[in-house]
């Protein structure tokens, strides 16, 4: 499948006030007709973009005055799974290992997730590369286009390492809730190759600043 957005202006600043109309609406839309895919996605979606935004800040560093802003990137994070509503519920929530036909029809998200999002009013150039990106690794082997290393963009590397450290931290149905430290663990055992190994030392470093305070 290919992804086919609707051409905008890249540079285009991010429109608050037709976003959040836009999020909201489609909030209350599928929290009526598909409440178990709301539950699964909704609550991570804005847990991911709270620190993905609080991440971004102390990264400062590394984010270009050309590149994204800490807007798109928290617009980015919060609608990043918003694919995952074009996805059976069946597979969506299965609570176990998905079969590789299942599998295939999941890492279609990103696809479904990029080209919903691109006929948003309010999106951006860089919103839209963060829900079409935030599933490829590091060594490129991720999906939908198996980009690797910093042909990945900065604001999709940025919330894959929040979002995978989300995920761990919460319960799903096929795994349970796993502590700070065993979630920290993962991600450095994942660095270098899904993750940004960068951007995951950063992330520990800030988790643990967060924590002595």
């Amino acid at each position: 499948m290919k992804y086919s957005p609707v051409a905008q202006p890249a540079g285009r600043a991010v429109d608050h006030r037709a976003l959040k109309a836009v999020m909201r609406m489609v909030a209350q839309v599928e929290r009526k007709n598909q409440p178990e895919l709301f539950s699964h996605v909704q609550p991570h979606a804005h847990a991911t973009a709270r620190l993905t935004r609080f991440f971004a800040a102390t990264c400062s560093r590394r984010v270009s005055s050309y590149g994204p802003t800490l807007d798109e990137i928290e617009y980015g994070a919060l609608m990043h799974d918003i694919g995952k509503y074009f996805i059976d519920a069946a597979v969506l929530l299965k609570p176990a290992t998905l079969d590789e036909e299942e599998a295939a029809v999941m890492r279609l998200h990103p696809l479904f997730g990029a080209t919903a999002v691109s006929r948003l009013p309010g999106t951006t150039h860089h919103i839209r590369r963060v829900v079409l990106h935030h599933h490829e690794h590091w060594d490129g082997s991720g999906y939908p286009e198996g980009l690797g290393g910093t042909r990945i963009p900065l604001a999709a590397r940025l919330v894959s390492v929040v979002d995978v450290y989300t995920a761990l931290r919460s319960k799903r149905s096929y795994k349970p809730t796993l502590t700070k430290r065993s979630a920290t663990v993962m991600l450095t055992e994942m660095a270098g190759r899904e993750l940004d190994p960068c951007l995951v030392e950063d992330f520990i470093r800030m988790v643990c600043v967060r924590e002595q305070k």
